[in-house]
């Protein structure tokens, strides 16, 4: 199995109509503004006439999901439309819940309800796990959880499930029979970098640090990492 975690403009080449599973994994792990609002676009103003596609629907709330960790106005109650869209019509699809789920705290987030902020947040938290639970060894999920553990506020808890997530992230992307990007490699590798950095291990986060930078030197964890390794 090929997991790719392709970043960037690559994403604006998809043809349209065509939604292959290649398209979806591409869609994992893009961050870029320009390119997540030029696909939101296009997808959208062909789902007019298609709102039971769960495919179109799940992209296109992966889509606002990823801007919504971009902290973009109204990305995360957009992300939560179409995701529940999505569930409703394919509830057992655990990259679905789990993308729901973190979405779902990023509306608890952008509320200014204290009690609508925290109602979410449990929430999302609840329906991550249970899809982390289903699909342990899925890397989406898995991601997902990991990056949304780590952006929750220190009241939550959840630092600990993220360096968990992140170890056993580890352990799934050094697999010889996984083709996995140098990317998520890198991303997996600075992450448990930092947690070790925070906890005073330094030697073991420069380890880390180094692995990230081995595995993808050019991407946004190997720069990061090269940074951390200067004295």
């Amino acid at each position: 199995m090929r997991i790719l975690w392709i970043i960037g403009a690559a994403i604006l080449s998809i043809a349209m109509p065509c939604y292959a599973e290649l398209e979806l994994q591409q869609l994992y792990g893009l961050r870029e503004k320009a390119a997540l609002q030029e696909f939101v676009q296009q997808v959208e103003n062909r789902i007019k006439s298609h709102s039971s596609d769960i495919k179109k629907l799940k992209m296109l709330g992966i889509a606002y999901h990823n801007s919504a960790t971009l902290k973009i106005k109204g990305a995360s109650r957009k992300a939560v439309s179409y995701l529940q869209k999505a569930h409703f019509l394919s509830p057992n699809d655990d990259e679905v819940q789990a993308y729901l789920g973190s979405a779902t705290t990023m509306m608890g987030r952008d509320s200014w309800n204290v009690l609508t902020k925290i109602s979410n947040v449990n929430k999302g938290i609840k329906m991550m796990d249970q899809a982390v639970a289903r699909l342990p060894e899925n890397i989406a999920v898995r991601m997902v959880r990991a990056n949304n553990s780590l952006d929750l506020p220190e009241s939550f808890h959840r630092k600990e499930i993220a360096k968990k997530d992140f170890q056993h992230l580890e352990t799934l992307i050094i697999k010889p029979s996984l083709d996995i990007e140098p990317d998520i490699k890198a991303e997996v590798f600075y992450q448990l970098g930092k947690f070790y950095q925070r906890e005073g291990n330094i030697l073991l986060a420069r380890e880390y640090f180094k692995k990230a930078v081995n595995a993808s030197s050019n991407s946004q964890w190997g720069k990061e990492s090269a940074r951390s390794l200067e004295p």
